[in-house]
């Protein structure tokens, strides 16, 4: 049939390669700037001759996105806009430049990502700092001027007039050897003057020589004393036979030198060291208060904890809680032949937090003790650790339940977070009670820029 001749099944394969070329173009050509993959920036340039749109923005060589615009900023000036890939983070005191693949080669932009301290760059943010490239026309018009000048001064060399100034110039040379020669002989005085201090200084050498011949002096007996000379023959022998000793291997400077296996034991050591040092300088530390609000018996329970975190996936934890019911402990007494047992409570004492946590992937198992007791935790992160779900179970008093909280907590800031859960909901002392939680945190980091901005802030 006429459906399944040639003409078609060709137009169709054209139709099948323009749609691929397309899909191409809109993944990997200049419009892959658009898409929810990338956020927006924008930089003011003096002069943004020869960029086009959808050239390159590098990072250290890396190509990190896009320029998506050039227009006109003011009455003369460029406003360039780069779409950045999502993954890739910049701070407001990052530097843009203008750059060219050698000399005549395309221009695209290069970002030197500022510092860590700098505030992150958002959607519709603007880098400041930029550096526009060199214009290739102006230092082409430059080295032109530079030619013309060279070629004036050439030529005025060869005609009539040149050569007489060079004839002008060997006669200012002339008078100037003259002029010296003029101030010399009315110098001659001085002069002759300089000349006797030169042979009294020439004298003065001759005497010093005369007393180092004779053997006077420090100098003179180490020359001409042949004990001085036998001395130090003597030690020059034994620093010789200590440095035998050590090329044999003998004593411990030599095994240390000469053995490769303590040389090899050093260099362990020493490895450790400065992996200890390095660990200890990776170490992040964060400060933590949480406050209960205990609605069943209107008891605000307070928290306070350190976090040392060690790896990205591994911490520990260190506090103190205080606790409504206390400590518990119980006596055992026996009155007129009859056993009794009493219960005695402590209230107001604090309880201690010391666990260890490994994180898996959005999970984390904690371990250790719990207020006093030993126990187990689970704690689950979503929303890009955001929302915190966490079950805690831990060793209650003597002869009742264990201790059981579940609790969820969401971080709406950096430093604070809000919470609710329910405490100790399988007491049979009649102890659980829902509650609600606030809480803040502040890593050492933190600390410091809070400490420094106060004494910024008191120096003023």
């Amino acid at each position: 049939m006429y459906s399944s001749s040639t003409e078609i099944k060709v137009g169709l394969f054209v139709l099948a390669a323009l749609a691929v070329v397309v899909w191409m173009a809109l993944r990997l050509g200049v419009f892959s700037g658009f898409g929810s993959d990338y956020y927006t920036i924008s930089a003011v340039f003096d002069e943004a001759s020869g960029l086009k749109v959808g050239v390159a923005v590098e990072v250290a060589g890396i190509n990190v996105g896009r320029v998506a615009n050039v227009s006109l900023y003011g009455s003369n000036r460029a406003l360039v806009t780069m779409a950045i890939l999502n993954n890739v983070h910049l701070s407001d005191d990052s530097r843009a430049v203008i750059r060219a693949q050698g000399v005549l080669g395309d221009k695209f932009v290069e970002i030197f990502p500022g510092s860590s301290a700098g505030a992150p760059l958002t959607s519709g943010a603007r880098i400041e700092e930029t550096v526009s490239a060199v214009d290739m026309s102006e230092l082409m018009e430059k080295l032109a001027s530079v030619a013309d000048d060279l070629k004036i001064l050439t030529s005025s060399l060869t005609k009539d007039n040149g050569g007489q100034e060079l004839r002008d110039i060997v006669t200012n040379v002339r008078d100037l050897s003259k002029s010296l020669k003029d101030l010399t002989e009315a110098n001659g005085p001085g002069i002759s003057k300089a000349v006797e201090k030169l042979g009294t200084v020439a004298d003065n050498l001759v005497s010093i020589t005369d007393r180092i011949n004779k053997g006077q002096g420090s100098l003179g007996q180490l020359i001409n004393d042949d004990s001085a000379i036998r001395e130090l023959r003597s030690t020059m022998a034994s620093i010789r036979q200590i440095t035998d000793k050590i090329g044999s291997g003998e004593g411990t400077l030599g095994r240390l030198v000469n053995d490769e296996t303590t040389v090899d034991k050093i260099d362990q050591a020493l490895t450790g060291i400065n992996n200890y040092l390095e660990s200890a300088d990776s170490l992040q530390v964060t400060v933590d208060y949480r406050a209960d609000w205990m609605t069943r018996y209107d008891y605000l329970k307070s928290t306070v904890g350190i976090k040392l975190q060690t790896s990205p996936y591994r911490y520990y934890l260190l506090g103190v809680t205080g606790d409504y019911f206390g400590n518990y402990s119980r006596t055992d007494y026996t009155l007129n032949g009859q056993d009794y047992r009493r219960e005695n409570r402590d209230r107001g004492k604090l309880k201690f937090n010391a666990q260890i946590a490994q994180r898996f992937y959005d999970a984390v198992i904690r371990g250790g003790i719990f207020e006093s007791g030993a126990g187990l935790a689970l704690d689950y992160y979503l929303l890009d650790d955001a929302l915190l779900l966490t079950m805690e179970a831990f060793s209650g008093d003597f002869d009742h339940n264990p201790h059981l909280r579940a609790m969820a907590s969401y971080r709406f800031w950096k430093y604070f977070y809000i919470g609710a859960g329910y405490d100790d909901f399988i007491s049979d002392l009649h102890r659980s009670s829902p509650f609600f939680s606030f809480g803040f945190s502040f890593t050492d980091d933190d600390l410091k820029q809070l400490f420094k901005g106060a004494s910024s802030f008191i120096s003023k």
